[in-house]
């Protein structure tokens, strides 16, 4: 199966948003780059930040630590959102709050690599087991902070 373009609906508001993103200072600046240095825009990784991925949503899960109660449950998370233009690499990651239940959604993509929307995910684990997880966590981005319900992963 082949991408359509075409199949990608947006409503009037986005699309507008989308135009004034391209005719920005910033977006005739990277097409500028596009042109003359193409390569560097599907390598050059920026300095890490906080999420800037469109419509992002979360989601938490815990479930049992080697299927056994008593070992403590290991905590998934997910996130997905998408980006346009998009980059040339997407780097999209979990980093936690040390000592806490909190996470940051970072990201450190390259320059814009192709004006087209695409849509990526970011996953973390705990790997062990951790006694008292929490029923929320929460989870900043470039919006802010975002209380996530952890749910039972069955």
């Amino acid at each position: 199966m082949f991408f359509n373009p075409q199949s990608i609906k947006i409503d009037e508001e986005q699309k507008a948003h989308l135009i004034k993103d391209i005719q920005s200072e910033k977006g005739i600046q990277l097409m500028d780059k596009l042109r003359t240095e193409p390569e560097s825009l599907l390598t050059d990784l920026s300095t890490p930040t906080l999420a800037t991925a469109r419509d992002l949503v979360y989601k938490a899960y815990k479930r049992p630590y080697l299927g056994q109660a008593s070992g403590g449950e290991v905590l998934i998370l997910l996130a997905n959102g998408w980006y346009y233009p998009t980059p040339g690499k997407v780097n999209m990651y979990f980093e936690q709050v040390y000592g806490k239940f909190e996470f940051k959604l970072m990201e450190n993509n390259s320059s814009v690599g192709f004006f087209l929307a695409t849509y990526h995910n970011a996953d973390w684990t705990s790997g062990a087991g951790a006694l008292d997880l929490p029923d929320t966590i929460i989870v900043e981005d470039a919006n802010g902070k975002h209380t996530i319900p952890v749910e039972s992963f069955e």
